[in-house]
């Protein structure tokens, strides 16, 4: 199908501008995680630097816009723009199934936890809600899978999947080796993210 150069222009310009609107909340979420995870030992913690002045985790920052530029640049030299948006697409699809996941199994989990829900308090609409995330995300996931993989590209490294599946590889790998030392050393942060935060 035939796309005229200055539509193909303007559709660039707007995801640019969208890309450009989340970076920030992007950059200060992935940072804070980041901040949080090296404070508990799960990364190397340096990454926990505060800076004197603006008191912001500086490390973190720098460490998460370091690796956005390297997909960036990656996106950049495969030729492909939108090889970097289906990455995060793949990502956020992810992320809002674990929630979904998260929302359904919490109530047997965590209890406690479960019960200072104060969106929506009632727990067979937050189960309708939840399973219907799971449904609706997980057939995305499977389209958007389908979608990339039968594209047709010169190498595998242009598909977005597999770049993503050893992205998410290698860094599940630093998480599990981290936090069995880290049990290991301290058994009682074995059950830390199941226990109810003290008032």
């Amino acid at each position: 199908m035939y796309c005229p150069p200055g539509l193909g222009i303007a559709i660039l310009a707007g995801a640019a501008i969208a890309l450009i609107n989340d970076l920030p909340a992007m950059l200060l979420s992935v940072s804070r995680l980041m901040f949080a995870w090296a404070k508990d030992g799960i990364f190397p913690k340096a990454v926990s630097k505060i800076h004197p002045k603006n008191r912001t985790p500086y490390m973190a920052l720098w460490a998460a816009g370091g690796m956005a530029s390297i997909g960036v640049l990656g996106s950049h030299f495969a030729g492909d723009f939108f090889l970097g948006i289906d990455i995060m697409v793949t990502s956020m699809m992810v992320n809002f199934l674990l929630m979904c996941i998260t929302l359904v199994s919490i109530g047997k989990l965590n209890p406690a936890l479960a019960k200072r829900i104060g969106v929506i308090k009632n727990r067979t609409m937050q189960l309708l809600i939840g399973w219907l995330g799971i449904v609706t995300l997980t057939a995305f996931l499977i389209i958007h899978t389908y979608k990339d993989m039968v594209a047709e590209t010169t190498a595998w490294y242009f598909h977005s999947t597999p770049i993503w599946l050893i992205v998410m590889g290698v860094a599940s790998g630093i998480f599990v080796y981290n936090w069995v030392r880290l049990t290991k050393n301290e058994p009682h942060l074995k059950n830390r993210f199941l226990q109810l935060p003290e008032e």
